[in-house]
């Protein structure tokens, strides 16, 4: 099963479960394809989110975060595995019911400036998905664009501007209520505030959590800060070379990581003492490529535990403790 997370939960519980899933991409090869090399930028990943819960995915950048984000919602076709939302197979999806199922699957991007069209104004952007889908008439649209920029805390006159005349944080609200325009269940939040100064990241983070409160949303919430996914994730899931290393409440993980890679990310948070105590661990060497990633576990390289076994057999990700997932074959001794 590889990279699997076997979680007691009711199908009720689950919106979204991911089994084995890859995104390979190919690069160089010779004549007709011959020695062609992929790029594994999302390797063999399960596990499953919660409905009403956030997901904090967190690694360094090239990772795969950003790209297992986007297998989800289908904006990169994975080579195999499964993308199971509300028991269907996004993956196996014709156009028609991936259109109507993507009402319910919205993102949140990084660059509130790059991903809003500067020709557009407000009103048009927040409304432009109920367009596409078909819904409402012009009027019941409009009621719902001024209801939705009350909810994300800007004023009705703001809707005849374009993008460029707001601030950083004033654009990623539009982006939110743009998300939210068709009410949607599950919302990837790919790195929400990083573009954003340190004051305004709080002000984001706090109407994202009032708004999952209110309408019962679920997030995949993407991000490079740990600080940032400590404050607004339920659980944590730690990626390396495309492949999850660790999952589990954040509070676990936060308290008691059992996975070196892990403890060395913790372990670089100003500020932070919590990792048993553990001084600051400077890893050695640059991440592998993910072209030809070490043999057995991925991060033996940079590992100062490592051992024989290590460059030989590829640690499963399993419980360590309940509902605590690691993959580190001395996950238990640590």
């Amino acid at each position: 099963m590889g990279n699997s997370v076997s979680e007691v939960q009711t199908a009720d519980d689950v919106l979204l479960e991911l089994r084995n899933l890859r995104t390979w991409y190919p690069t160089g090869g010779g004549v007709l394809g011959g020695g062609r090399e992929w790029v594994k930028a999302v390797d063999d990943v399960s596990f499953t989110i919660k409905r009403g819960e956030t997901l904090g995915l967190v690694g360094e950048s090239g990772c795969g975060k950003t790209t297992l984000g986007r297998s989800i919602l289908r904006l990169e076709q994975p080579q195999s595995g499964q993308v199971i939302f509300e028991g269907e197979d996004v993956l196996k999806m014709p156009a028609g019911r991936l259109k109507q199922v993507r009402r319910n699957m919205q993102a949140i991007f990084q660059d509130p400036h790059g991903s809003l069209d500067p020709r557009m104004k407000v009103r048009d952007l927040i409304a432009e998905g109920l367009v596409v889908q078909g819904e409402m008439r012009r009027d019941e649209r409009d009621a719902r664009v001024a209801e939705l920029i009350d909810v994300v805390g800007l004023r009705r006159e703001h809707l005849d501007r374009y993008s460029h005349e707001f601030s950083g944080g004033q654009r990623q609200r539009i982006g939110i209520a743009r998300a939210l325009a068709l009410r949607p269940k599950f919302v990837l939040a790919d790195e929400p505030v990083s573009a954003l100064d340190l004051s305004v990241q709080s002000q984001v983070l706090n109407l994202l959590k009032d708004l999952q409160s209110e309408f019962g949303l679920t997030y995949l919430f993407i991000a490079h800060d740990l600080s940032v996914v400590e404050y607004i994730s339920d659980r944590v899931g730690v990626m390396y070379l495309g492949r999850i290393v660790e999952l589990a409440s954040a509070e676990a993980l936060y308290d008691d990581p059992r996975m070196p890679y892990t403890q060395a990310l913790l372990s670089a948070i100003p500020g932070n003492e919590r990792a048993s105590g553990r001084a600051r661990i400077i890893l050695q060497g640059d991440v592998p490529s993910p072209i030809n990633p070490p043999s057995g576990c991925p991060f033996r390289t940079r590992c100062w535990l490592a051992q024989d076994v290590c460059s030989e057999l590829v640690p499963p990700l399993r419980e360590v403790k309940p509902d605590h997932f690691a993959a580190c074959h001395f996950a238990d001794a640590i």
